[in-house]
């Protein structure tokens, strides 16, 4: 009896250490999940991202004035540095939504005269100006990483289908602000030009009403669409 007593109490022992020690495994499995979503983004990536912002960024302000940062594709360039580090699905599906568009006709236009392929947008054209030095213009082939990272960006931490009517905000008031601080030769965002369609007259207001118009329904619409449809879920 006393013999029976003692291993029951050793079988429950035992039972409840089993018990104690699944239970401490199950709860730290959410630690492990939290862990996983921490590195998400390689930190080789946060940090050459960012060494490579703090370099253009120098450049461009000394060369290319201050001005030159309201570049849809600088915007979504710079913010990148804080979707990176902070692993913002947010952030870096913002920066997608804005740019896929534009950033690949971009590539369209820069490879295509690289290769010498028939000429179909000049987005890239100022790639190809002798009268700016070569190494200037190398700065700009930020433009394909800059692709790279907002495609791979919302396939691995995701798309947030609700960042379309914040970039439709930002593009709102970013072309006015564009419009008001910059001159008509460097003609930033185009707000004083098209980059097509250059024998169309409109007044300034027509001009820029048509282009708040444009931006968001040509080109970041379809940019969003896209996104959601790979990577929304």
């Amino acid at each position: 009896m006393g013999k029976s007593i003692a291993s029951n109490g050793i079988g429950g022992s035992r039972a409840n250490l089993e018990y104690t020690l699944g239970e401490r495994i199950r709860q730290r499995e959410p630690m492990g999940d939290e862990l996983l979503a921490s590195t998400l983004v390689p930190l080789w990536l946060k940090v050459a991202w960012t060494a490579m912002v703090v370099v253009i960024v120098l450049v461009y302000w000394r060369h290319r004035g201050p001005a030159n940062f309201l570049w849809f594709s600088d915007i979504a360039f710079l913010a990148l540095v804080a979707g990176l580090w902070l692993e913002s699905t947010f952030i870096v599906s913002l920066t997608a939504c804005m740019v896929l568009v534009p950033e690949a006709l971009w590539s369209v236009s820069f490879f295509g005269r690289l290769l010498h392929l028939p000429h179909v947008i000049g987005l890239a054209d100022y790639m190809f100006d002798q009268g700016t030095p070569l190494w200037l213009r190398a700065v700009s082939l930020f433009h394909v990483p800059l692709l790279a990272v907002i495609i791979w960006g919302p396939w691995r931490l995701g798309y947030d289908p609700g960042v379309y009517p914040w970039v439709v905000l930002i593009t709102w008031i970013v072309l006015p602000l564009t419009r008001w601080l910059t001159r008509p030769e460097r003609n930033i965002n185009h707000v004083y030009r098209f980059p097509f369609a250059a024998g169309v007259k409109l007044t300034p207001l027509q001009h820029m009403l048509v282009l708040m118009t444009a931006v968001p329904l040509l080109l970041q619409l379809p940019g969003h669409l896209l996104l959601r449809l790979m990577f929304g879920n």
